[in-house]
């Protein structure tokens, strides 16, 4: 089937210039101390329109969409059965969906839009159900013009009503192009916007005639036998080309005024010259300040294999390690390499490599090859769960490919707004407003974000989330510590990147050293992951990798935190004595579940302590400027003996290296992450984990629901490393669970995205509300504060100016800020009283209160639930 493109078709009308779409100040003046606008410049709304549509069909090119979005429209009319027209209805959908885009705002020529919003005195206020709201009569305006066309066609009525729903669909989307999608259904609009039909030559008010018929148009696409993402992916390509079209253009008017040329052409796409500098960054070696190499893949780029067999690394030593590094590394990029040359080839891919394999490098090596064999990708994603994932490999690739601002961006609370590029001639920053949009949309070769942030790009409801969904297609998305996410979203999850991969030429890497196969939940062979290392076992099994660390569970279930301390002390000693440990000095780490029992196991080993030299809580309460200071101390001083006490949040990609471990009993493969603490490079011997339990546990509550829990496996998995067998038994409860009728499963999830249920269909990796606490302990905490206050109340700035203010202060807050868990008895409200709620944070105001001595913050030891009353208080997280 050959379809028109988009730039043959007849889209564009004549519009009186008399209809204004936007107006922007051009002269201020100051009028009781306030800044007042004198003058306007005005847009016309052909003016804005046809610049949309240019900017559509840029994005459309650039991105290379057409083809994809081609076969979307193919499959949409295959929907239908005995089409003899099928190129005739291909065009005509591909024409209606352009038309959505030229049409959006034609609502504006509602007088009272003109007169309220343009202060247009060619016009007057008029008694409209609508008032002065233009994106509902736009919806009006384009369904009864495009119905008229439509029966114009003089097509078989059997065949036409699914084009009439499409129609409907698509006028929904102009309705809400200012606010979120939910759900795709039929509309309610009042006889008094009859009078505008009049302006277009418009004769019969068609959606009256449907209504009068009783006929339904939103419940049509559960007929449809094979319809299951086609008409999902096709409504949100469009809701995001025309909301992000329309932004460029009226970004344009109030930045540059009225000119035809685009002033935005630069969307941050990979081009010949970038992939073949980062190809042949990758493949050299770089050095440090002291000439010591700190890359080392130069030497592996022209050779396939090294040909020592596994048998002859099993010696535990650094020139073993690295060689078997450099063995996965080969497997990886030859059979990376053999999958990009086949003729059909598969955009889904496993790394599974073990803690201390280099995941990051042979993630960066497998982007490189695909940009150099693929020319079709023009962007990467990486995705990570933890903002300390993130700020690690943004560093890690920055260094490797010898990248600049300009090229890469790390999205997430944490960051800097991101500059890219100041001006050599006097030092002053490019144009600002670009710079401010490039961060808004992405507009980088290689973007770094938040698992939540990409998911929400994939499937949310909001503009914020759509915007960013056009620049999915013809991706490398690398997916990092997917084994994080709730095994309930792991249908849902592999389903949307089988559709994706297979719909927008989009490459999922999916790595992890503990890695759940969740392709196998789909039951579909032709869709299956390539597993990318093919002898995992080798690898795992290789003491080199998989026994850094021995594991131990102690039989005896202890009632309070303090009651583990006397074992810590003794195995921490048991290690100092050990023959091979020349400094006879120990770094200990134990971890709880709960804030409440670090803290308690925390205060004993301070009151108690004969050992340690320095004692550090690690807590998801403290700041990220003390949480740096502590893991730089661990990394820089290796004369001093060590206690780490903490939550979770250390296993949150935290880059440290301790001797012994204890551990809370949770899940199996949050077990395996502080495993990976322990004697990270394989260096040392007579490392340790032992994992207990508490009487009282609280693994039950935290992870309630999740399909891990009670899972039955064999004591030494975490010493085999064989998650295999774990995650099995994980997937069959959910493949169980997903057969089961009346289950929220994998079903119900395609009939919501078949049913175009967009906000059933969002999957929200944390469906969880938390709470950001900012803690004013100091003079500048107050200061910065203060100004963020300030900006948010001072609406007269410019809108840009004022946003980027915003950025760059969120950056600064979150130094004094830390989040936790909102959930039903979380014990979080006992901490409100000493507070207020304002501008998105609760203001700790009392910080400082004491209690029985004790302070309820402190820079040093973080948030103290020892001084907070209440029943809940031990499950604060």
């Amino acid at each position: 089937m050959s379809i028109l493109k988009f730039s043959e078709l007849d889209i564009k009308l004549t519009i009186d210039d008399k209809y204004k779409a936007h107006k922007r100040c051009i002269d201020n003046k100051v009028i009781n101390d306030k800044n007042v606008c004198v003058k306007f410049a005005k847009e016309s709304l052909k003016e804005h329109i046809d610049l949309v549509y240019d900017y559509f069909l840029f994005l459309v090119e650039q991105n290379g969409l057409e083809n994809y979005l081609d076969k979307l429209f193919e499959q949409s009319i295959n929907l239908l059965e005995d089409i003899k027209e099928k190129i005739e209805f291909g065009d005509f959908v591909k024409y209606l969906f352009a038309k959505a885009i030229y049409w959006h705002d034609m609502g504006k020529i509602n007088p009272n839009f003109q007169v309220d919003k343009m202060g247009n005195d060619k016009f007057k206020n008029i008694e409209l159900s609508e008032s002065s709201n233009h994106s509902p009569l736009g919806a009006y305006l384009f369904i009864n013009h495009s119905l008229e066309e439509l029966y114009g066609k003089n097509w078989d009525e059997d065949e036409i009503e699914i084009i009439e729903s499409i129609v409907y669909l698509f006028g929904y989307f102009i309705s809400k192009h200012h606010g979120s999608l939910y759900k795709s259904s039929d509309f309610e609009f009042s006889d008094d916007l009859e009078e505008f039909l009049k302006l277009f030559d418009i004769d019969k008010n068609l959606i009256k005639v449907h209504k009068d018929e009783k006929r339904v148009f939103s419940n049509i696409f559960d007929y449809i036998e094979d319809n299951k993402d086609t008409l999902f992916l096709l409504s949100k390509s469009l809701f995001s080309l025309l909301i992000i079209s329309d932004y460029y253009a009226t970004a344009q008017f109030m930045n540059y005024g009225n000119q035809k040329e685009l002033a935005y052409k630069d969307f941050g796409l990979i081009d010949a010259l970038f992939r073949e500098k980062v190809y042949t960054e990758f493949y050299t070696d770089k050095l440090d300040e002291n000439n010591k190499k700190i890359t080392f893949n130069q030497d592996l780029k022209d050779i396939t294999d090294i040909e020592i067999g596994f048998n002859k690394l099993e010696e535990k030593s650094n020139i073993n390690l690295n060689i078997l590094r450099n063995k996965l590394f080969l497997e990886v990029r030859e059979n990376l390499r053999a999958e990009l040359k086949k003729e059909k080839k598969q955009n889904l891919f496993y790394i599974e490599a073990p803690t201390g394999a280099g995941k990051t490098n042979l993630s960066v090596m497998s982007a490189v090859e695909i940009l150099k064999e693929d020319e079709s990708i023009n962007k990467i994603f990486y995705v990570f769960p933890f903002t300390t994932l993130i700020t690690q490999t943004y560093e890690a690739i920055k260094n490797v490919l010898n990248l600049d601002n300009s090229q890469m961006v790390q999205l997430h609370s944490k960051a800097k707004y991101n500059q890219k590029e100041e001006s050599k001639k006097d030092g002053v920053y490019g144009d600002e407003k670009t710079n401010f949009l490039d961060n808004q949309f992405m507009n980088y070769p290689i973007t770094l974000l938040s698992h939540v942030k990409f998911f929400n790009v994939l499937t949310g409801v909001s503009k914020d989330d759509n915007y960013i969904f056009h620049r999915l297609a013809n991706s490398i998305v690398i997916i990092d510590e997917i084994q994080t996410y709730n095994p309930n979203l792991w249908s849902s999850i592999v389903y949307l990147l089988d559709s994706f991969a297979d719909k927008f030429n989009m490459k999922f890497i999916v790595m992890s050293a503990t890695l759940p196969k969740i392709g196998d939940i789909l039951n579909e062979p032709n869709h299956k992951f390539i597993k990318l290392v093919t002898h995992k076992k080798e690898y795992f099994s290789n003491p080199n990798f998989g026994e850094r660390v021995k594991i131990f569970t102690e039989d005896k279930k202890i009632k309070e935190p303090k009651d583990i301390y006397k074992r810590l002390l003794e195995e921490s000693k048991n290690y100092q004595k050990l023959e091979s440990n020349k400094t006879d000095k120990v770094r200990t780490i134990i971890e709880f579940i709960t804030k409440k029992g670090a803290d308690e196991f925390y205060q004993h080993a301070k009151d108690h302590n004969k050992l340690f030299d320095e004692i550090f809580i690690l807590s998801g309460t403290i700041l990220e400027p003390r949480r740096k200071e502590i893991i730089n101390f661990l990394k820089n001083t290796n004369d001093k003996n060590i206690l780490l006490v903490t939550t979770q949040v250390v296993e949150a990609g935290v880059d440290i290296d301790m001797d012994i471990g204890f551990k809370e009993k949770s899940l199996i493969d949050s077990d395996e992450q502080l495993a990976g603490r322990i004697n990270r490079n394989s260096s040392k011997e007579g490392n340790k984990l032992f994992l207990f339990e508490m009487t009282n546990a609280k693994a039950k509550f935290v992870y309630k629901g999740d399909k891990r829990l009670n899972i039955s496996v064999d004591e030494n998995v975490l010493e085999t490393k064989d998650f295999d067998a774990y995650y099995n038994q994980v997937i069959a409860k959910i493949k169980t669970s997903n057969d089961t009728p009346f289950i929220e499963g994998l079903k119900s999830y395609v009939d919501h995205i078949k049913n175009l249920r967009f906000s059933e269909s969002h999957v929200k990796i944390i469906d969880m509300e938390s709470l950001s606490v900012f803690v004013p302990h100091c003079d500048e905490a107050v200061e910065i504060w203060e100004e963020y206050v300030q900006t948010i109340k001072n609406q007269d700035e410019d809108y840009t100016s004022r946003q980027i203010k915003l950025q760059n202060l969120a950056s600064k807050i979150s130094q004094y800020t830390f989040s936790l868990a909102d959930y039903k008895n979380s014990g979080i409200n006992y901490l409100k009283n000493y507070g207020e709620e304002k501008y998105g944070y609760l203001y700790l105001k009392e910080w400082d209160t004491d209690c029985d001595g004790k302070k309820l913050y402190s820079y040093k030891d973080g948030l103290d639930t020892s001084v907070l009353r209440g029943e809940f208080v031990s499950m604060i997280i």
